[in-house]
């Protein structure tokens, strides 16, 4: 191949895989997939992961004031009060205490939904621990039960055995006991929420409620308890609502708090898009049924009294609970109620401080809020293909070190979206899309490079010597449009009489012929280093020394010259045969300095040298003619290969476009090849 068409064969090669191709073509079907995950829930999971270090990492969080705890803890259990669950009636002595101190609400987080049943109080191990625990840790404020007849049944004076087979009376006592003590909460102005049971899931199908006594007790005020975990058993959404059997929607424990804690009243179902109003200033958002719990700290946030010391009555706990919502519930480590959260780490946060973690949410208003589905698909899009780009720049480094900062700087919007205006991004799904799309780029281009040297070399091998081929390849620059001045050797080549001989034959056959003959000595050319830059019909102009130098450019090029007369013998026979004429070529080789490298234009290229020493190689070429030689060069040229070649001086000739004349050597052989080649040859025999 010519080398003026060399630049046009490696740009072609080397634009078989351009940006604009990745991003349509290459790209397209990875930010796809991303999407498609984002879609389909993939990276739920992960985001969870991210949410929980969240808040971990973003600065302290104070809890609502206007929240408390009265805990029934492993501490009280400790200190002699029953194992759980208590006796009725001494949660209803624990709601009596509660309520003296004057909170806003309390939010009993304890299910009532069954009467008692006369096992339930019968055991006389159990009996004689509630009875000491009465008597002695209540210190002289002992509990004094009736049954509906007016017969003291547990009280002073009353043998501990007759009080145990006193059996259903004795449980009936305790239901309507606990029922009594949050009627007089109620009157006192201290409103009650109740505890119902619910099936697991956004939408429930039936509620179980408190037992009748104790319902009417607090005048239908109940609160759904029901908690979702997430998948991995995480506590982080709330459930604001479900609905009994009749349809009916029933609110939450936290949002009846709330509810009573504002004076307000809750609608009869949820707005269509699913948040609740509640009054005029409080908007619970749970716009999928749920909401994310903004959780202010771990575990034991809140302030938390102990019901144990509440009851003894020893400390004064107004301060505490005063003009609060009081939750009311079970914090033992036996206890069931107690689940992970993303801030419990290896201490598990009880139900009843998830509701008030969940209250505080409502009260604050700070919901988190998550990026919408296309939101987060627009984030995916715009990373990946920053990422490609990212990984097509032209120094690895630089891309590398763009995807570092784009990482640094996404964790930081990230985090600060969060904490600053609780706006949860998606993470997982970002750093996936910058990290795939990126490895993706990066991959790619070190596969396409070795596809694209590997086509280059498949493609530039049948055109050039191997070693041209790896300079080539090794060299962009040499592909790029521009020229340099370089010390070079050039050989014109002409066969003698082509346009006669042409005239005698076919076309095909011209070509056929033409075809087989510059393949023979391309093949030459080749093996000695050189470089054909171009085909003029019959004339072959080929250089020595570029793009890959050789210091012995001139001795390759007069080797070159002397194996293409010599390969002409194997043409001979044919030629004739077709022609009726011998074949034979002159060649002229001149070195010199000249400008080698693209020249042309953006659009169209050769790699090609131009300047005087080209002008008389070719010269020389027509001078053969002249003097009937195969082989002229330059004293030039002789000058560098006189020691290695056979050469006779045929004096100075005055060339056509130059002052000075130039002294012309005809070569008939090397000098350990005495046999003479070419017209030489003819002329001895």
């Amino acid at each position: 191949m010519p080398a003026g068409q060399i630049s046009k064969v490696v740009t072609a090669v080397l634009s078989i895989f351009t940006v604009k191709r990745l991003y349509l073509i290459y790209g397209a079907p990875l930010i796809l997939a991303l999407c498609l995950l984002s879609v389909f829930g993939v990276f739920h999971q992960p985001e969870l992961f991210f949410l929980d270090r969240a808040f971990e990492w973003r600065p302290k969080q104070d809890p609502s004031p206007h929240i408390a705890i009265v805990a029934i803890s492993q501490q009280d259990f400790e200190q002699g009060a029953p194992r759980w669950p208590w006796p009725r009636s001494l949660m209803a002595r624990l709601i009596d205490q509660v309520s003296s101190y004057r909170p806003s609400v309390i939010a009993i987080d304890i299910l009532y939904t069954e009467r008692s049943s006369s096992e339930s109080v019968v055991t006389q191990d159990q009996f004689e621990q509630v009875q000491r625990y009465i008597y002695h840790v209540l210190s002289g404020n002992p509990i004094e039960v009736k049954n509906p007849e007016g017969t003291l049944v547990i009280g002073p004076g009353v043998p501990v055995f007759d009080q145990i087979v006193a059996g259903r009376d004795s449980a009936r006592s305790q239901d309507l006991e606990l029922a009594n003590a949050v009627r007089r909460a109620i009157e006192d102005g201290v409103p009650v929420v109740l505890a119902a049971q619910t099936v697991s899931g956004i939408r429930v199908s039936g509620l179980d409620e408190p037992y009748p006594e104790l319902l009417d007790a607090a005048g239908g005020s109940v609160g759904l308890v029901g908690i979702l975990s997430d998948s991995d058993g995480v506590l982080r959404r709330y459930l604001p609502y479900g609905r009994d059997k009749d349809g009916a929607y029933v609110y939450a424990l936290g949002l009846a708090a709330v509810a009573n804690f504002e004076q307000a009243t809750l609608p009869r179902s949820p707005l269509d898009n699913g948040d609740v109003p509640i009054g005029d200033s409080t908007l619970v958002r749970a716009r999928d049924g749920s909401f994310l719990v903004n959780f202010r700290g771990p575990p034991g946030i809140y302030t938390t009294s102990s019901a144990g010391e509440i009851l003894r009555g020893e400390l004064d706990f107004s301060q505490s609970l005063a003009g609060k919502i009081v939750f009311i519930g079970v914090t033992d480590p036996s206890s069931e109620d107690l689940r992970p959260t993303p801030l419990s780490g290896s201490k598990r946060m009880a139900g009843v401080e998830f509701h008030a973690a969940a209250t505080d949410t409502i009260l604050s208003g700070s919901y988190i809020a998550s990026a919408p589905l296309y939101q987060r698909l627009l984030i995916v899009v715009a990373l990946g293909i920053g990422a490609i780009a990212l990984g097509r720049f032209p120094r690895p480094l630089f891309g590398g070190a763009g995807v570092l900062l784009a990482a640094g700087a996404l964790f930081g919007g990230w985090l600060w979206s969060f904490a600053g205006a609780n706006y949860l991004l998606p993470l997982a799904a970002s750093l996936t899309a910058l990290g795939s799309g990126y490895a993706f780029a990066l991959t790619d281009r070190v596969g396409v490079e070795q596809l694209e040297k590997q086509q280059a070399r498949s493609m530039l091998s049948r055109y050039l010597p191997p070693d041209v081929v790896r300079t080539m390849l090794k060299n962009p620059v040499e592909a790029q449009l521009g020229g340099r001045r370089a010390e070079l050797t050039v050989l014109f080549s002409d066969i003698r009489g082509f346009t006669t001989l042409s005239e005698k034959l076919e076309p095909e056959q011209v070509v056929s012929l033409l075809n087989e003959y510059l393949t023979a000595m391309t093949d030459i050319i080749f093996r000695h280093g050189g470089t054909v830059d171009k085909f003029e019909g019959d004339a072959i102009l080929v250089f020595f020394g570029a793009p890959q130098y050789h210091e012995d450019h001139a001795e390759r090029a007069v080797n070159t010259a002397l194996a293409m007369q010599e390969r002409l013998a194997d043409f001979e026979e044919k030629w004739m045969e077709l022609t009726q004429s011998s074949l034979n070529i002159g060649i002229g080789i001149h070195s010199g300095d000249v400008m080698v490298g693209n020249i042309g234009s953006q659009r169209r290229m050769e790699y090609t040298v131009i300047g005087d020493t080209v002008n008389l190689a070719s010269r020389l070429q027509d001078l053969t003619k002249v003097y009937d030689a195969s082989i002229l060069i330059s004293d030039s040229t002789h000058h560098r290969v006189s020691h290695m070649c056979q050469a006779q001086s045929l004096g100075s000739v005055e060339i056509r476009g130059r002052q000075q004349p130039v002294n012309i050597y005809q070569v008939s052989g090397l000098n350990n090849s005495p046999t003479p080649v070419g017209r030489e040859a003819q002329q001895t025999t």
